[in-house]
């Protein structure tokens, strides 16, 4: 129920809906006029196979872009002692790290099982959490590259960081046996924070927008059930070091307009928001929203927001439409 793709259309709603069709280019949404304290109703479409992620700014209140979950496979971070790889499990990614430096290393693959692989932490990769997927430059991966749109396999590759220089990283990949090797260069970009890979068209491909353009991503992604149990579901990810959650039980929005966020454990890691939100009634097949939730955000900037989540549906009763209201303290 939860696993399920298409190449959807994508709605946001203010006042009015306005209709988008998927791909990665920037969305310039008009943003309204509004008083301080006006509540936004917004309305994130991806799809009801949930293929599209929406890259969603609190600030400007707007869509910033969209893409499908076959547009990328990886996303590169410079933190300054390392490079830090983040996968994109909405299409069930996975990695092993064996320690070997030599890329073309004999190696069975069809002998491992789904104990050998790691699913990434969906609390991110940030330090409160672990240290993430280090690619450490000469060191061999193997990525699962997880499904596509009709949940097929799509393979296994070996990547390797062999460059990383202050304008670009440069990859290498081939297929699992080692076959067809090529190289990618990725350019560090200024202003953006995750830089995306194809590793299906084996090329460099920006899907996210600068940094300061964005704050939430709403998206399908492998969430881990327990702690353990990896299973895709749809939420809102943070995954920007400009973002901090906090969530309450007191959903009161007179309360949250004006108290003090002084003292307050506001959380870095990515599914802050994350999933559970909504609740899956499997007697009837269907999902309720748990509005006994209030997540209070902050950026870095210094502005101070409050959203509720409200819907799973659109107007017909397909799923995948995330419907939520946002204030600005």
């Amino acid at each position: 129920m939860m696993n399920k793709r298409l190449f959807p259309h994508l709605t946001f709603t203010f006042s009015l809906t306005l209709l988008l069709s998927t791909g990665c280019i920037e969305r310039e949404l008009p943003v309204l006029g509004r008083e301080a304290n006006d509540v936004n109703l917004v309305e994130a479409n991806v799809g009801v196979d949930y293929e599209t992620q929406l890259f969603y700014s609190l600030q400007q209140n707007k869509v910033k872009s969209s893409c499908t979950q076959s547009e990328w496979c990886i996303a590169l971070k410079d933190v300054g002692t390392h490079v830090v790889m983040s996968l994109n499990s909405g299409r069930a990614m996975k990695s092993i790290n064996l320690g070997f430096e030599d890329f073309f290393v004999d190696v069975d693959v069809s002998a491992w099982t789904a104990e050998d692989w790691t699913v990434m932490d969906p609390r991110g990769t940030g330090p409160d959490v672990a240290e993430g997927l280090k690619l450490i430059k000469s060191e061999l991966m193997f990525l699962d590259l997880g499904l596509d749109e009709n949940n097929d396999p799509l393979g296994i590759v070996r990547l390797s960081l062999i460059e990383d220089e202050d304008g670009h990283w440069r990859l290498r990949i081939a297929n699992a046996e080692g076959d067809n090797p090529e190289t990618i260069l990725v350019p560090h970009l200024d202003g953006y924070e995750w830089h995306q890979v194809s590793l299906l068209n084996r090329a460099a491909n920006q899907i996210e927008p600068q940094t300061q353009e964005w704050d939430v991503c709403i998206t399908q992604y492998m969430e881990l059930l327990d702690g353990e149990i990896p299973y895709l579901v749809v939420g809102l990810l943070t995954p920007t070091d400009r973002v901090q959650v906090y969530e309450t039980s007191n959903v009161d929005w007179e309360v949250w307009k004006t108290n003090s966020w002084e003292g307050l454990y506001f959380s870095s890691e990515w599914n802050a928001i994350g999933f559970d939100w909504k609740i899956f009634d499997l007697s009837t097949s269907s999902y309720t929203v748990d509005f006994d939730r209030l997540y209070c955000i902050k950026t870095e900037e210094g502005r101070e927001f409050i959203m509720r989540m409200l819907d799973f549906y659109d107007a017909e009763g397909n799923t995948g439409n995330v419907t939520f209201e946002v204030l600005e303290r």
